[in-house]
């Protein structure tokens, strides 16, 4: 649940950072994109382990 809720805030974090933006924006967007990328992995790996233990 923690994990979804991380991807909906990164998400709308994305959504309202458009355009280049200044130094601060461009690495809180690449924070933004980092967390995604390992919830995402994250994710993964739980849906792997759910089919295994099945």
């Amino acid at each position: 649940m923690i994990i979804r809720i991380a991807l909906l805030v990164s998400t709308l974090a994305l959504v309202a950072c458009s355009g280049p933006g200044g130094p601060a924006q461009r690495a809180g967007r690449s924070v933004d994109n980092a967390v995604y990328d390992v919830g995402s992995g994250i994710q993964s790996v739980g849906q792997k382990i759910e089919r295994a233990a099945q």
